[in-house]
C-alpha cells in the first residue's frame, strides 16, 4: 500500500523522476533565471463561490509560487438558484413588530437575513447601501416568512416537509421509491431554503444521510433503485455543502470522504461526475491538511476492491460519450496533483496517475474539441513543465556544490 505521503523516490516509473538529494541552495545565475521567470508568470487565481455552479466550479488556472501558498477563506458562497429578486421585497409594512424593534436589532436582522440567504460579501455591499427604513421592512417580511415556513419561501419550490421532518423520514428506515421521493425533495429543501434550515437539518440529518448511503454502498446485489438513491444521495450532499456551515460539517465527519471516495463508480458518469466535483473542490478550499485526509480515503477505497487507488479516476476518462466526466476527472487530477507544496510529492503523484493509464489516454484526451477539457489539459501540462524547471534548477545547485563544495569558484 502507497501511503499518501510516500516521497518522490519510490514513485517508480513514469515520464518524470525526482533526481537524488536536496538542496536548499541555488547558483547564482539559476536563482537570476527562475526570479526572472516567477516574475513574468501569471498569479493563481482560483475562484470558487459555490459547489452548485458548474460554470464557478472549473478550475480555470494552478499555478504554483515559491512561496507557501495561503489556504483560501471559505466565505459564504452564492448560490446559483438564488435570485435578487427571490430577496425580500420592500414593501410599506408598519406594523407592531417594525415599531418594537430598535435600531441596532433592526441592524443586527438584517445582517442575519443576509447571512442566512447564503451572500458573500460582494452581494451584501449594494443591499447594506440602502435606507435604513426600506431595510426595516425587509427585516419585517423576513421575519414574517421565517415565522410561517421555517424558511424564507421560495417562489419555485414550496418545502413540502420541515428539516426535522425529512430527518425523522430517514431515521425511520424507508428504502426504495419511498427514499428516491424523499430525497428528491430534500434535495429541493437543501437547494432552496435559507442557511439555517440546512443548519436545523445538518445537525442530526448529515449522519443520517451518509448512514443511508453507507447501507447502499455495502450492499452486494445493487438494485436499479439501489443506483438512484445513491446519486439521490449524492445530490444531497452536494446541496449541503453548498454553504461555509454545511462544508465544515462535511469535513468534521469522518466517513464523509472516505464515502464518497467508494462512491467513484465510472459506471455511473453522471453521479461520478458530481463526485469528483465535490472532491476537486474539497481538496481546494479544505483545511490544511485535506489533502492527506483525501488520499487517504481514496486509497482505503481502492484497497476494499483490490485496485490502484488512481485507477477508477483514470477510468472515468475513457468513458468518451461522457465529456463533463472527462472534464472533471481531469479537474479532480490537477487538484490533487498541484496541492502539496512539496516537489517531490508532486510528481510522485503526477506519475502514479500516468503509470494508472493517463501518459496512454493524454492523446486522444487533447484531440478533442473542448474549451473546458483543454484548460484541464493545458493546466496538468504546464504544471508538469513548471515542475520539471523546479527539478532541473535543483539537480543544477547539487552539481555546482559538488564541483566547488567550498564554495571558491576559479577564476
Amino acid at each position: 500500500m502507497e501511503q499518501p505521503g510516500a516521497a518522490a523516490s519510490g514513485a517508480g516509473g513514469g515520464s518524470e523522476e525526482p533526481g537524488g538529494g536536496r538542496s536548499n541552495k541555488r547558483s547564482a545565475a539559476n536563482r537570476a533565471a527562475t526570479e526572472e521567470e516567477t516574475k513574468n508568470k501569471p498569479k493563481l487565481n482560483i475562484q470558487i463561490k459555490t459547489l452548485a455552479d458548474d460554470v464557478r466550479d472549473r478550475i480555470t488556472s494552478f499555478r504554483k509560487s515559491t512561496v507557501k501558498k495561503e489556504k483560501l477563506l471559505i466565505q459564504h458562497p452564492i448560490d446559483s438558484q438564488v435570485a435578487m429578486s427571490e430577496f425580500p421585497a420592500a414593501q410599506p409594512l408598519y406594523d407592531e413588530r417594525s415599531l418594537n424593534l430598535s435600531e441596532k436589532e433592526v441592524l443586527d436582522l438584517f445582517e442575519k437575513m443576509m447571512e442566512d440567504m447564503n451572500l458573500n460579501e460582494e452581494r451584501k455591499a449594494p443591499l447594506r447601501n440602502k435606507d435604513f427604513i426600506t431595510k426595516r421592512e425587509m427585516v419585517v417580511q423576513y421575519i414574517s416568512a421565517t415565522a410561517k415556513s421555517g424558511g424564507l419561501k421560495n417562489s419555485k419550490h414550496e418545502c413540502t416537509l420541515s428539516s426535522q421532518e425529512y430527518v425523522h423520514e430517514l431515521r425511520s428506515g424507508i428504502s426504495d421509491e419511498k427514499l428516491l421521493n424523499c430525497l428528491e425533495s430534500l434535495r429541493v429543501s437543501l437547494t432552496s431554503n435559507p442557511v439555517s434550515w440546512v443548519n436545523n437539518f445538518g445537525h442530526e440529518g448529515l449522519g443520517l444521510l451518509l448512514d443511508v448511503l453507507e447501507k447502499l454502498l455495502d450492499k452486494k446485489q445493487q438494485e436499479n433503485i439501489d443506483k438512484k438513491n445513491q446519486y439521490k444521495l449524492i445530490q444531497c450532499l452536494k446541496a449541503f455543502m453548498n454553504n461555509k456551515f454545511g462544508l465544515q460539517r462535511i469535513l468534521g465527519d469522518e466517513r464523509s470522504l472516505l464515502l464518497l471516495a467508494r462512491a467513484i463508480d465510472p459506471k455511473q458518469p453522471n453521479m461520478m461526475t458530481e463526485i469528483v466535483k465535490i472532491l476537486s473542490a474539497i481538496c481546494i478550499v479544505g483545511e490544511e491538511n485535506i489533502l492527506d485526509k483525501l488520499l487517504g480515503a481514496i486509497t482505503t477505497a481502492a484497497e476494499r476492491n483490490n485496485r490502484e487507488r488512481f485507477s477508477p479516476i483514470v477510468e472515468g476518462l475513457e468513458n468518451h460519450e461522457a465529456l463533463q466526466l472527462q472534464v472533471a476527472c481531469m479537474q479532480l487530477i490537477n487538484a490533487l496533483v498541484t496541492s502539496p507544496y512539496d516537489l517531490d510529492f508532486r510528481i510522485h503523484l503526477r506519475n502514479e496517475f500516468l503509470r494508472s493509464g493517463l501518459k496512454t489516454m493524454l492523446p486522444d484526451l487533447k484531440e478533442k474539441e473542448n474549451d473546458e477539457l483543454d484548460i484541464q489539459l493545458k493546466v496538468f501540462d504546464e504544471n508538469k513543465e513548471d515542475d520539471l524547471t523546479e527539478l532541473s534548477h535543483r539537480l543544477s545547485d547539487i552539481r555546482a556544490e559538488m564541483e566547488y563544495p567550498l564554495g571558491k569558484v576559479e577564476k
